[in-house]
């Protein structure tokens, strides 16, 4: 593969950043978890008289006086002198505000009710500005366009079953390079199914409801952590773009998927839980994968069925070494809600396909904000099995801290793709950038800029992004 000098550079700079943002997290990690949270969204709450071990018995209370108490008083009595007075006791002092800035509540949620079943509907919206180059042609394209809009339909039935199912337009009405048929060739993709899942939980909620669960449905598969997060929690202001693109110059599924790409999911089953005190998640899955076609009739030969090959399996090992993440989606930052530092990983594959990785996350309130990094490394290979997808392995990392007064996190960003075929059609990648992330109202609405900076080898040219985006989700 051809030396990227500048780029390795680039990359190296770039990792010692993230590891700077680890290291200065370790004191975060000594505090005991009785401390009080700089950062919570709660005051604790004061003391009450019947509480506080400070505070004076009540007028009715029939506890017996200690004997030295009991002593001195008849002294007093027979030599008629006053009985000697308690010591005063310290006043309890009031416990000082906590010295932070909250984010302004969440939106209610629009809900039907009743004792066995619960619906929830939900909205969400990502205008965007993006002013972008190209490796192989001069000038910025300019798009204003919905990343992602649509709807969510999620809910409860008794104890035991959650469903979540939403839809989506995905970058309605952003030119597509690829279709200029109709003269502006500006994507209107249709109303595409994004997520359908039901979730059983066999122990409902009793204390060993985490154990066990088991999600049915059209599905982000046990990948990287990036891979399962949701999209509407996450901390900058995509995906990863390796964290599903397999290929630099097409977004298409490699799993033959018909029509808009799923963006990373398939249709399947899986098993989920926590054991250990919540300290080991699991996550075993079997999907739909590629499907063979049909086998035609030949000389001496009968004609066979397609989709006789056996199924997709993934597999995910997570270690949470403080809170856990109970949900089926991920969040990129929980904004100092809870405290994780996670390590994964996971292992896919299909006949000769393969793929692997690791991760890790740290999410933790560190002095005035919030401290948050995440890496992900993925290799992947389709072997024979799916013969455009070439051998290649993702390198992908972000930080930033949330200023919690200023509601701003500053934030870097990386991406290295290594291509182990290096060729014009399956080049290698590095990007590079960081922006800012404004939560005046955490996820529910946010701004984000953010600035990348590509690198293909082989291009004639690099070339630069600018994106600005605004979430609206309930």
């Amino acid at each position: 593969m051809k030396s990227l000098p500048p780029a390795k550079l680039r990359l190296g700079a770039a990792v010692s950043t993230v590891a700077v943002f680890m290291l200065t997290s370790l004191p975060a990690l000594a505090q005991s978890e009785d401390s009080p949270d700089p950062i919570a969204t709660e005051d604790l709450a004061e003391p009450t008289p019947a509480d506080s071990g400070d505070a004076a018995p009540a007028a009715d209370s029939t506890e017996e006086a200690p004997a030295e108490d009991s002593a001195e008083a008849a002294d007093a009595e027979e030599t008629g002198a006053p009985a000697p007075s308690a010591e005063p006791k310290a006043a309890v002092e009031p416990k000082a505000d906590k010295p932070f800035v909250g984010f302004a509540p969440p939106l209610m949620p629009a809900v039907i009710e009743n004792k066995t079943i619960s619906l929830r509907l939900g909205l969400f919206a990502q205008p965007q500005l993006e002013v972008a180059g190209a490796p192989d042609a001069d000038k910025t394209s300019k798009n204003l366009f919905l990343h992602n809009v649509g709807v969510i339909f999620s809910g409860k039935l008794f104890d035991y079953f959650d469903f979540f199912f939403d839809v989506n337009y995905p970058s309605l009405f952003k030119v597509d390079p690829t279709n200029q048929t109709g003269g502006t060739g500006k994507n209107s993709p249709g109303l595409n199914v994004q997520d359908a899942i039901v979730t059983l939980k066999p122990f409902g909620k009793t204390r060993y409801a985490n154990y066990l669960k088991f999600d049915a449905g059209f599905m982000l598969p046990s990948l990287s952590h990036n891979a399962v997060q949701g999209a509407f929690t996450l901390y900058s202001l995509d995906y990863f773009v390796n964290t599903f693109r397999r290929n630099v110059l097409t977004n298409a599924d490699p799993f033959k998927s018909n029509g808009q790409s799923p963006q990373g999911r398939d249709m399947g089953v899986q098993l989920r839980g926590l054991l250990f005190g919540e300290h080991l998640e699991y996550r075993v899955g079997l999907y739909q994968g590629l499907r063979v076609g049909l086998l035609p009739a030949g000389v001496g030969q009968v004609a066979e069925v397609g989709a006789v090959n056996f199924f997709r399996m993934a597999a995910r090992l997570q270690i949470n070494l403080l809170d856990a993440e109970d949900d089926f989606f991920y969040q990129g930052t929980y904004l100092g809600t809870k405290k994780i530092l996670s390590i994964g990983g996971y292992y896919d594959f299909q006949d000769q396909y393969k793929s692997g990785g690791g991760d890790v996350i740290l999410d933790l309130p560190v002095g005035p904000g919030v401290l948050s990094a995440q890496a992900n490394v993925m290799y992947w290979d389709g072997g024979n099995f799916i013969q455009t997808l070439h051998p290649h392995t993702a390198i992908m990392a972000e930080a930033g801290y949330l200023f919690r007064a200023l509601m701003l996190s500053p934030i870097a960003r990386m991406e290295y793709l290594i291509s182990h075929e290096p060729a014009a059609s399956t080049p290698s990648e590095a990007r590079y950038g960081g922006g800012l992330a404004f939560w005046p109202w955490g996820h529910t609405s946010n701004f984000k800029a953010f600035y990348t900076y590509v690198h293909r080898d082989p291009a004639p040219q690099d070339y630069s992004q600018f994106n600005l985006q605004w979430q609206v989700w309930f």
